[in-house]
């Protein structure tokens, strides 16, 4: 098997001689392995950005994330959120969400130190090995049990559309590694059958949509000739999965199906929020409590935890500019990404740039009918890989395609 020349070794660049530094590192590694698990995430989150913050005042620099446009919009969407707080209908109750704001440090960090194409790998093989162990427990519960929606698998975790969110993000990393990379890291790649064999029992068709819009974004922008096999696998994959399943994928587009119904209903329900409410929105978990106030009179449910899509949660809770911000985070990091990708800059970052662009439009697309911005687990993971194309590993690529540009 052919090695890849860039799969193991490291960048000059990387070989950082201060603890610090490397202390700081291993905790994001940590923290990207720990997504899963909310409360052991939240201390190792505390203590990179600890031992981040210390390295800086060490070596007395300023990140430069911290002049970045895409740091600068997080801090926005923070700002509105606290706004939208503060002119809650509960203020005391929306201010309880506040603390969570904190994860969007993790931006910048990850940003500053990810300035390898080694360190990127390590943080997405990071996130991915969790959440592959996951899913062979996910596949197990399958098989014993959790064939039907009434049982739906979910690994350790606390829901199914949070299992399969991860799995997804997951999935999406270690393809990019098996459609780019080379030797070792092709091979680590095909590890994602794991994860993503585990979405696709978990019965849940945001992740199935997000995964098939995914390989269509990257086959235009990377392959466009790889359609035709991205089609005929999915077909495949198909027929070859439990009659439950098919009867699932069949009815991600069926009006008259409940569930169809109801995402349809909660849009309608947000968009009344938001006409009342445009600057500020009601305020952070206020929307569970009022919906029923602004339900349509045949609504398959009177409560629902959210709404069930990003924008319009957003927007219903933190107003039309929060889900503004948020649009343009998103729209940034594929901008970003689908560059790299395009650069194709060897095969071992394009696998990273690759896996980016597809675990980020993923969980973007699945995000359009489920709030898995809101979703701790899925939001963390989501955090990383949002965060890696606008490192300085990233950054120090464009910088030599500039200089070879000019040189030429």
């Amino acid at each position: 098997m052919m090695r890849d020349p860039g799969f193991g070794k490291r960048d000059p660049a990387s070989r950082i001689s201060d603890p610090p530094s490397r202390v700081a590192f291993s905790l994001l590694c940590l923290f990207g392995f720990l997504t899963p698990f909310i409360a052991p995430a939240y201390i190792a989150s505390g203590l990179l950005l600890v031992a981040w913050i210390l390295d800086l005042r060490r070596e007395r620099r300023r990140p430069e994330g911290f002049r970045s446009a895409f740091v600068f919009l997080f801090l926005v969407l923070a700002l509105l959120t606290a706004l939208s707080a503060v002119f809650s209908r509960d203020p005391a109750a929306s201010a309880r969400h506040l603390g969570g704001l904190g994860l969007f440090l993790l931006v910048p960090a990850a940003m500053d130190l990810v300035d390898s194409a080694g360190r990127a790998r390590a943080v997405f093989l990071s996130v991915a090995a969790s959440a592959s162990v996951l899913s062979v427990y996910g596949v197990w519960q399958f098989f014993h049990g959790g064939d039907d929606l009434q049982s739906r698998i979910r690994a350790t975790l606390s829901h199914y559309m949070t299992f399969s969110g991860i799995a997804l993000i997951a999935g999406c990393l270690l393809l990019g590694l098996a459609l780019e990379g080379r030797g070792r890291a092709r091979a680590l790649g095909l590890l994602c059958v794991l994860p993503l064999t585990a979405v696709l029992l978990t019965f849940t068709r945001n992740a199935y949509v997000g995964l098939v819009a995914a390989l269509l974004l990257y086959a235009a922008v990377r392959r466009p000739v790889s359609l035709a096999w991205i089609a005929a696998a999915l077909v495949a994959i198909y027929f070859v999965a439990p009659a439950g399943i098919r009867e699932r994928i069949r009815s991600t587009a069926d009006l008259s199906d409940p569930t169809n119904r109801d995402r349809i209903a909660m849009a309608r329900a947000g968009a009344r929020m938001v006409r009342e409410n445009p600057l500020f929105g009601l305020g952070n978990d206020m929307v569970q409590p009022y919906y029923p106030l602004y339900r349509d009179a045949d609504a398959p449910r009177w409560d629902v935890p959210h709404l069930h899509n990003n924008v319009i949660q957003l927007a219903a809770a933190n107003g039309l500019f929060a889900a503004a911000a948020y649009l343009a985070i998103v729209g940034m990091f594929l901008a970003r990404a689908i560059v790299l990708v395009r650069r194709g800059d060897g095969p071992a970052r394009t696998a990273l740039w690759a896996g980016a662009l597809l675990a980020g439009s993923a969980i973007t697309v699945a995000g359009l009918f489920e709030y898995n911005f809101g979703d701790t687990e899925v939001e963390m993971a989501t955090l990383l890989v949002f965060a890696v194309p606008f490192s300085r590993a990233a950054a120090r690529g464009l910088e030599r395609e500039e200089s070879g540009l000019e040189s030429r």
